[in-house]
């Protein structure tokens, strides 16, 4: 990885992204622009810049920093995950979801509305996977009772550590008859990493093809 320039020399406004296979060289490349990540940054107290400054390194004299507006913890972190997004498609996780004894599996369930009627919902799905042998990973029960919904920097953290629960699963069960954004967010998630998605509908309108029946693929 590495900071690159779009075109204006000395203005590093991007990151390059190359995916190296050991003995076949390049398999992908991802150009991500910072403005595209991070969005137009306002630069308070600078009347330079009133209407905000697209995010870029720039080289002054023999010196690189960033120009005008410098990063802050959340943003730094956006990159990273801009960036893990895009490398996991390529990690093997064959070895991850072979192993022996109870699976762990992903509870993918409603919570926005009406939350005290999902996290009960979630709660009877969580034990029937319990019931059935293997290790339910419910975020329902875990995240509720620390991240607030109704705040959007807590709720916005909830969603990016369910993606990383659902990457260290060996499947992930859908249940509701309305599947929302965040569910969808975590299907596709777990489809791009290759892991199964196992759902309970009979109609899918999704190109889904696995359901549960008592607790069973067919």
């Amino acid at each position: 990885m590495q900071f690159v320039t779009s075109g204006y020399a000395d203005h590093y406004d991007a990151i390059s992204v190359t995916v190296l296979n050991r003995t076949d060289g390049v398999v992908d490349k991802l150009h991500l622009r910072l403005k595209d990540v991070l969005g137009v940054k306002q630069v308070p107290g600078n009347p330079n810049f009133r209407s905000g400054v697209a995010p870029h390194i720039w080289e002054d004299g023999k010196k690189a920093e960033w120009y005008a507006f410098h990063p802050s913890a959340a943003d730094y972190s956006a990159m990273r995950q801009a960036v893990n997004e895009y490398l996991e498609v390529f990690r093997d996780r064959v070895a991850e979801r072979r192993q022996d004894g109870p699976k762990l599996v992903y509870i993918c369930a409603p919570l926005r509305g009406n939350a005290e009627k999902n996290i009960a919902f979630a709660k009877e799905k969580a034990r029937e996977v319990f019931a059935e042998g293997d290790v339910p990973v419910c975020p329902h029960l875990m995240f509720p009772p620390i991240a607030d919904p109704e705040n959007p920097a807590q709720d916005q953290a909830a969603r990016e550590m369910g993606l990383r629960l659902v990457e260290s699963c060996q499947q992930v069960n859908v249940y509701g008859p309305v599947w929302t954004d965040g569910m969808w967010a975590e299907i596709r998630h777990a489809e791009r990493l290759g892991i199964p998605v196992l759902t309970d509908q009979k109609e899918l309108g999704k190109p889904l093809r696995r359901r549960i029946k008592q607790g069973k693929e067919r």
